[in-house]
């Protein structure tokens, strides 16, 4: 079972001498604490950089590191309280017996039965930015700092910790809601607001929960900045510092003070190390990336369908016009799979021999008959699009029918081991309970547009 940890480090320049030897493919989450007892300089190092620094060197894709901030914010006897329990406590060599007590006692979240385990750096490979200047050394009392937020990752966390280190009262984080997504790269898959509010929250609280936090959503790009004149500070990536002062410029023509405006530089992905590269990423480290890597993976843990065989096993197919559905199924066929596709079979129940044809004609009239008593698909079309009554009449007729000859020829085709079933209607239609997954193929609208052209 996963773990959770506590990395005790006595000196900010031994994390990445330390990073060899934790054993994090035994951690869901990594915390981080500072007990910087034997820096002789350390009143010249920027907490800032410190943690920064920690984030970076700690470059792990499958735990959730957070580096706490008692340590560099606070004198070294705060107490530590983590969201989750710790289970296992690392600490170099630096640190003494009766220090890694000191600390142990300082938990007020830990397993009965944790464990210490001791950590020897490797030899010296790295150093940290120490640059300082008289703005970063500042404290204020109301900062704000507004973002995304879509599953948390450590150029979020540095955002956020840099923001929780440079305020001493109360912390004003706006999420951006739905109304500003559109334009980001698969914001279809972006997580709902209320859940990265609360995400955010969750570890601003964790790190450090102490100030007063104050997460809302926000439907532009200034929130509450403009109006409310507590705000000291905004902290900004380099990337939105024109918000920053777009924001400022509508402070001043409100009466209000302009902001103290304190950038964060944006991380690079380490794709080398971490075996991720795809040529449409982005070479920050981004929630887009993120995203993009969710491309093919299960959003939901399957659930077993009860209702149909287990063998062969089949997996819905859907999405909007133009979406790919076809070029999927294509690629899928080459891998061995069997395809139906449903909107051909609803072509096929047209004629004049199958099941739908003379169902269509009682409902709809002689009138959409070609002269050869086919069923004319423009006329009927121009009925039942016109008409969402006929439209549904028509569906009622032809989804029974068209689920009927997918099952049929399922049926008939046992000797495959996976179906896809290629469905516009999938989900309108209910067919969920017919499929042990269903795949769901998304596109941006520009390129709907393009591909329709």
């Amino acid at each position: 079972m996963a773990k959770t940890g506590l990395l005790i480090c006595s000196n900010p320049f031994r994390v990445l001498r330390i990073v060899p030897q934790l054993q994090c493919d035994l951690l869901s989450t990594l915390y981080v604490h500072f007990f910087p007892t034997s820096i002789s300089d350390k009143k010249n190092i920027e907490p800032r950089f410190m943690m920064i620094d920690a984030y970076k060197n700690l470059n792990y894709t499958n735990v959730d590191v957070r580096v706490l901030l008692y340590g560099l914010k606070d004198t070294l006897d705060s107490r530590i309280a983590t969201k989750r329990p710790i289970d296992v406590i690392f600490y170099d060599d630096h640190i003494q017996t009766e220090q890694l007590n000191f600390v142990v006692s300082l938990l007020s979240n830990k397993s009965s039965n944790y464990k210490t385990v001791f950590i020897h750096p490797t030899e010296d490979t790295g150093s940290i930015d120490i640059k300082q200047n008289s703005q970063c050394n500042k404290i204020y009392e109301n900062v704000v700092l507004g973002g995304t937020f879509d599953r948390l990752h450590k150029g979020h966390k540095i955002l956020l910790s840099t923001a929780v280190l440079k305020c001493s009262k109360n912390l004003t984080v706006g999420v951006t809601d739905i109304s500003m997504l559109k334009s980001k790269k698969l914001w279809e898959l972006i997580e709902p607001c209320e859940t990265r509010i609360k995400n955010v929250e969750e570890f601003l609280k964790d790190i450090y929960p102490t100030l007063e936090y104050n997460v809302l959503p926000i439907y532009d790009i200034y929130g509450p900045t403009v109006h409310d004149s507590t705000f000291q500070m905004i902290i900004l990536s380099d990337e939105t510092l024109h918000g920053g002062e777009l924001i400022n410029n509508k402070r001043t023509k409100n009466g209000l003070k302009p902001l103290h405006i304190l950038p964060v530089a944006l991380l690079k992905e380490d794709k080398i190390s971490n075996n991720l590269y795809c040529k449409e990423e982005e070479e920050k480290i981004s929630s887009s990336n993120y995203r993009m890597r969710l491309l093919g993976t299960l959003l939901k843990p399957i659930q077993i369908n009860k209702n149909i065989p287990e063998f062969p096993y089949i997996v819905g197919l859907t999405g909007g016009i133009a979406s790919g559905k076809s070029s999927i199924s294509n690629y899928l066929k080459e891998l061995g799979a069997f395809i139906i596709n449903a909107d051909i079979l609803a072509h096929e129940l047209y004629g004049i021999n199958c099941p739908a044809y003379q169902l269509i004609v009682d409902s709809f009239g002689s009138n959409i008959l070609t002269l050869d008593n086919q069923i004319d698909r423009q006329k009927l079309g121009a009925i039942v699009f016109s008409d969402q009554d006929k439209l549904n009449q028509l569906n009622q007729i032809m989804w029974p029918l068209i689920l009927q000859k997918v099952k049929s020829i399922i049926e008939s085709k046992k000797e495959f081991k996976i179906i896809f079933v290629e469905a516009a209607v999938l989900l309108t239609a209910n067919w969920q309970s017919n499929f042990h997954e269903i795949w769901v193929s998304i596109i941006p609208l520009d390129e709907v547009r393009v591909n329709i052209c």
